[in-house]
């Protein structure tokens, strides 16, 4: 059984332990800022300012409707244009790796209405680029592909119109967030404080379990074992302990974020606060896991290291998941980092309802139940049965 009194001294052990080591204190709620603040900052972006691909134009010829084709390349506003030659285009795909160079041969300056139903050869229009920027590519290729059509087809369509007009898309785009609009800085700065944050978690859960390691190292915990305290209330003590700085940590951060660079909750309060619990105990549970598991302090460190970034990468704390390749985000499914980031960044800028916050911190708390349950049958395993009552 659970002894309260005990239970609330060896948890205040804990917490004074903690608050005694001023600079370990200090890093504890400093790194994660750092951190959040580096890479929302990286990723920081003016929504005023549109995000346009740089490319390079080399043109066989300026004759006819490519001229035309050339002068709604450099007024797009979705793309960077520099029209030079092909020597030229080559040093630059060469020294800049973010280019691309589109290539457009002399045979688009006489198009005709075959070409665009395929029963003659069409021109081949040759894209270059460096093997990163392959998404800038399919970017260029598909506003290049709108204007090549705009263009030809107000060029075939001058017999039928019997003079020349400006044809325009049949249709208007209007863009908006959905369910929560808000300004791409503020985005930027709400995904890396909700993945740091979590990060950390399980580095200070990390921490704790490297701490429990030590203590029985040392024999402090079988001195803890002799007295009257139930393991129960041992286990319990550890684990709360673990998640009150936790949730410390995340008032900290989150309390940053939101002073300095608005980083605000659009969906549910109550479902922030049950992902900041879910998320504390998964810290704790974690320490207690790693515990178990490493057998010695430098072991544990690196295995915990090492799952701990991959788990940070897979579940989407650095980047957002979508730039995973698909079995990647499949993957990602299984892991609780991916269903933490969910359910924070669903509360904080998203603008998730109650209904799935709570749904993202169910599973959250059924992987710390599941760590907890591991660590608990792994430690009286190794203490061999002696004093088991709970």
């Amino acid at each position: 059984m659970i002894q309260p009194t005990l239970l609330w001294e060896l948890t205040r052990k804990d917490l004074l332990l903690f608050l005694t080591d001023r600079r370990g204190m200090l890093l504890c709620f400093a790194v994660p800022i750092l951190l959040a603040s580096a890479f929302g900052a990286i990723f920081y972006r003016n929504s005023e300012e549109p995000i346009r691909p740089q490319v390079v134009v080399v043109a066989e010829s300026h004759q006819g409707m490519l001229s035309r084709v050339i002068s709604a390349l450099e007024a797009s506003e979705q793309l960077r244009v520099q029209v030079c030659d092909r020597a030229t285009a080559r040093r630059r795909l060469v020294g800049e790796s973010d280019v691309v160079v589109v290539i457009l041969p002399a045979e688009l300056g006489q198009l005709s209405l075959s070409q665009l139903t395929g029963s003659t050869d069409r021109p081949r229009i040759e894209l270059l680029h460096h093997p990163r920027s392959q998404w800038e590519a399919r970017w260029v290729e598909g506003v290049l592909t709108e204007l090549l059509l705009r263009e030809s087809a107000q060029e075939l369509l001058v017999p039928v119109l019997r003079k020349r007009v400006p044809l325009e898309r049949p249709f208007q785009v209007v863009r908006r967030s959905e369910p929560a609009s808000g300004a791409l800085a503020e985005n930027s700065f709400s995904h890396s404080f909700c993945g740091m944050t979590i990060q950390y978690l399980l580095f200070w859960g990390m921490d704790s379990g490297l701490l429990l390691l030590r203590e029985r190292r040392q024999g402090i915990w079988r001195r803890l074992r002799a007295a009257p305290v139930t393991w129960g209330t041992l286990l319990t003590a550890k684990t709360l302990s673990t998640a009150l700085i936790a949730l410390a940590q995340i008032l900290v951060t989150f309390g940053f974020g939101w002073l300095v660079f608005g980083v605000s909750i659009t969906g549910s309060w109550i479902g922030f606060v049950l992902m900041a619990l879910a998320a504390a105990l998964l810290s704790s549970a974690t320490g207690l896991l790693v515990a178990t598991l490493g057998g010695n302090e430098g072991r544990a460190r690196s295995i915990s290291i090492l799952v701990i970034l991959t788990l940070s990468l897979l579940g989407g704390l650095w980047l957002p998941a979508f730039l995973l390749p698909t079995w990647a985000q499949r993957l990602s499914l299984a892991l609780p980092t991916t269903w933490a980031a969910r359910g924070l960044e669903g509360v904080t800028w998203q603008g998730m309802p109650l209904g799935d916050a709570w749904h993202c911190a169910l599973i959250l708390c059924g992987f710390s139940f599941c760590f907890l349950a591991v660590a608990w049958w792994r430690l009286k395993r190794s203490e061999g049965g002696v004093a088991c009552s709970v």
